[in-house]
């Protein structure tokens, strides 16, 4: 069977209404491909990021603040599992389960799994794990620019990258505290090297476009390669 991983921006589930459109999505795409065996991995979105905050300002520390950040992506994941018919009806909690779910199901969807690990690095262990090469990734950025296109009006969109070029543009983003993880951490593009990984980034509030990426390997707003 082909093998797909799809990373979910906690974005889509601020919208009623986005969620909706990827269900039905999804759908479409089990049917239109039924030779797919495809892994989930969903952010948390604003509501982990205030749960975070919360938890931070009472002083408590970033692991805890993970924790029920993970617990918020892993609602949101159990909330299209649900949805979904063919999918397998939970949400793994560590690497065991999930590959006891892989096992049974042609749709598994997961959230987060230990703190100190973005739902990015989940997705690239859980790629890893399972010998997938193509992830796609469903971000809250249309794609890769050589700078921040929110501050800089000459930003250029770049239409493929390798692995460490993409360090160099994410080298200012010092900011690793739970809810606040850059699109790919240091832990997840090194997995994504060694597993040799390629990355389809596009718009996650466009979910149409994982039709075009799954189906005909088209729509995407970046392709991050291996060096």
């Amino acid at each position: 069977m082909r093998k797909l991983l799809v990373k979910l921006s906690g974005h889509i589930f601020d919208q009623d209404e986005l969620v909706k459109r990827y269900v039905k999505v999804i759908r479409f795409i089990l049917d239109s491909c039924p030779d797919c065996k495809i892994v989930f991995v969903c952010g948390g979105g604003s509501i982990a990021r205030r749960y975070v905050s919360i938890l931070r300002d009472l002083s408590h520390n970033e692991a805890r603040s993970d924790m029920i950040g993970i617990m918020v992506s892993r609602l949101n994941a159990l909330t299209l599992a649900l949805s979904i018919e063919d999918a397998y009806q939970g949400v793994p909690s560590n690497i065991d389960e999930f590959l006891k779910a892989y096992s049974t199901s042609r749709v598994v969807f997961c959230g987060g799994l230990q703190p100190g690990q973005s739902t990015a690095t989940v997705a690239m262990i859980l790629a890893e794990i399972t010998g997938t090469r193509d992830v796609v990734f469903a971000s809250n950025i249309d794609a890769v620019y050589d700078k921040d296109p929110m501050k800089h009006k000459d930003a250029k969109k770049l239409e493929k990258v390798t692995l460490s070029e993409l360090e160099n543009v994410l080298s200012k983003e010092t900011d690793v505290h739970a809810g606040t993880y850059p699109l790919l951490d240091l832990w997840a593009i090194n997995i994504a090297r060694r597993a040799r990984i390629r990355i389809f980034l596009y718009n996650c509030r466009e979910p149409e476009k994982l039709i075009d990426i799954v189906l005909h390997g088209t729509g995407y707003g970046t392709l991050i390669v291996p060096d």
